[in-house]
């Protein structure tokens, strides 16, 4: 798989939440193909400028972070 660009996958995770209510890191990172670790890093971006928000799910082995736009 080819390296994407930061600004690439911010654009993609905008598409995908635009769509959906609220979804967890892992099946954001699924629908638009990266690493969490990159998914994480865009949404993290995205929070600190107002653009998504952040609410915890559930708690089992590790805390849920489910993410929507605002």
């Amino acid at each position: 798989m080819a390296r994407r660009n930061i600004l690439d996958v911010i654009e993609d995770i905008l598409k995908v939440l635009e769509g959906k209510k609220e979804l967890s890191v892992k099946s954001i990172a699924k629908e638009v193909r990266s690493q969490w670790e990159t998914t994480i890093k865009a949404l993290e971006f995205m929070k600190k400028i107002k653009l998504v928000k952040e609410r915890q799910g559930k708690t089992t082995h590790k805390t849920e972070r489910l993410f929507s736009l605002k």
